[in-house]
């Protein structure tokens, strides 16, 4: 799976559901200064990670700024916490590797930091 493989058109509207008095839940970040197209981090293997959270029927956004200024966060939303909570620990020990979410999302801000 890679960027191609997202499915832009499944991603949900975090601020819309935050309206609706929902609670999303936020699982990776990066700065939205380095997104790339439809907002998407520029990182393939963040973009698989997406990809494959959504083919597992986890519903998705994509949520630019939601908390933090200049920082873009994936969200899920609050009845999926469970689901995505046991996905990140299969992902972690097979696809992706211990503490990928952490560790990624450090490097993007670290690129952020020294300008690259």
């Amino acid at each position: 799976m890679s960027a191609d493989s997202v499915n832009f058109e499944s991603l949900f509207d975090a601020d819309e559901y935050h309206r609706t008095e929902h609670c999303r839940w936020t699982f990776f970040a990066y700065p939205t200064t380095l997104a790339v197209e439809h907002g998407l981090p520029p990182d393939n293997d963040a973009c698989r990670l997406l990809a494959e959270i959504q083919a597992r029927g986890i519903d998705v956004a994509i949520w630019v700024n939601g908390i933090a200024e200049n920082t873009t966060y994936f969200a899920c939303k609050k009845d999926d916490i469970e689901r995505l909570n046991d996905l990140v620990k299969e992902l972690e020990s097979t696809t992706f590797g211990k503490k990928f979410f952490a560790d990624r999302s450090g490097v993007l801000f670290a690129r952020l930091e020294r300008g690259t």
